[in-house]
């Protein structure tokens, strides 16, 4: 005989009720990691922290300087901001003085804005037209290819080649989106893959065919490593959240800002042909050069640009500067220097430590975009003595 067994009802509700717990937990075991999961789980999610220094350490800077931006693809401005040849831009990346001209064959170089004899800048304006731009030092002119022209008194010296003494190349390329990428590597090479743009420029309707309308400078006092820190999401709020209301209409919504390698962010908004591209220029360990460039994906009127248009996107970004400058603050202030990274600062860091050891075991500092190397050449240690004799008087020229 089978005997029937009678089970409570609280009972069954209490099983089910384990059952789900159960479920839960593996679940949040196996497909959510969180802090109370296993220890393995916790060194796979968690990011190594932050050295000493790394938000006001000034030779930590000058590293960064060595092991990123001396060798690493920045976008610098885009292809419809030059439209004839001769024209040009000059402008600072970590120190290093650029200039990138459009050629008369239409190819946008960039090359070192210092003159190959004494260094001084051939560009002294921050944008501008010539086919021909002058050193004011000692007279030597470049052409839109950064080729040597006219060098008075050296024209019929022997040995002395107009063709070796052109102004320093910087690598340059530009992308299906038209956007324009440099890398100071002195290198004859530089293999790194440049910020993929594809993306971006479908996001944002841009092409080459842009037409640019407007630029200027914005000084804050900041890291620029602010800009890729997690940190942005931690002490960000309503009122100084500008940046994702640029050009801001109650019909639509900004798309962006869209990241284009470290330095470079691209923004705007469906119902408008106006997009801007902002570049960060980091300038010391505390304060950073913020430029914002701004273009129109189709012809644009006498209009489109001004009142408050204008006013309203100059507010934004110096208000965008003014966070940042905030989020600074709270981190170097606030102790904030060993935090834990986010993968942006863990990869940054990676790119630190590699270099140093590298300098480690050659036992000196590596300056990859140093062009003391290439102006050691022969042809420039003749040009220098025939400088210095005529500055001294000297009748003896010796080659």
């Amino acid at each position: 005989m089978i005997e029937t067994v009678n089970i409570s009802p609280f009972f069954l509700c209490g099983a089910a009720l384990a059952l789900a717990a159960s479920l839960f937990l593996l679940h949040r075991i196996f497909f959510k990691p969180t802090s109370t999961t296993l220890a393995n789980v916790q060194l796979v999610t968690k990011w190594p922290d932050l050295p000493q220094g790394w938000w006001t350490n000034s030779e930590r800077f000058q590293t960064e300087k060595r092991a990123i931006f001396s060798q690493t693809w920045i976008c610098a401005s885009h292809r419809s901001r030059f439209v004839k040849a001769g024209d040009y831009i000059a402008f600072d990346i970590s120190g290093f003085r650029v200039l990138l001209m459009l050629g008369k064959d239409g190819t946008v170089r960039a090359f070192h804005n210092i003159c190959r004899h004494r260094a001084f800048p051939v560009a002294k304006k921050a944008s501008g037209s010539s086919t021909v731009l002058g050193c004011r030092y000692h007279g030597w002119s470049y052409d839109t290819k950064g080729q040597l022209t006219k060098a008075p008194h050296f024209d019929n010296v022997p040995g002395f080649e107009k063709s070796q003494n052109g102004l320093f190349p910087i690598h340059t390329r530009m992308d299906d989106g038209g956007f324009i990428h440099v890398n100071m590597s002195a290198s004859e090479t530089a293999a790194d893959e440049l910020p993929h743009s594809k993306k971006t420029s479908q996001l944002a309707g841009i092409s080459q065919n842009s037409h640019f309308i407007d630029s200027w400078e914005v000084k804050g006092n900041f890291n620029w490593k602010v800009l890729v820190s997690d940190s942005q999401q931690t002490f960000q709020t309503p009122t100084t959240d500008g940046i994702s209301r640029l050009f801001s209409a109650k019909d639509s919504i900004p798309t962006g800002p869209q990241r284009l390698g470290l330095l470079t962010t691209i923004s705007s908004k469906p119902s408008s042909p106006l997009w801007y591209q902002v570049t960060y220029s980091p300038d010391s360990v505390g304060q950073t050069t913020v430029r914002c460039d701004v273009y129109s994906a189709k012809k644009p009127d006498a209009h489109s640009f001004d009142g408050n248009t204008k006013a309203s996107l100059k507010e934004q970004i110096q208000a965008m500067v003014h966070q940042h400058e905030g989020i600074y603050t709270k981190l170097a202030d606030l102790g904030c220097d060993t935090s834990s990274g986010g993968y942006e600062q863990a990869k940054i860091a990676n790119m630190v430590d590699a270099h140093l050891e590298k300098e480690e075991l050659q036992g000196r500092e590596i300056k990859p975009a140093a062009i003391q190397q290439q102006c050691r050449s022969a042809a420039y240690m003749q040009a220098e003595g025939i400088c210095k004799a005529m500055e001294c008087g000297s009748e003896e020229l010796a080659w």
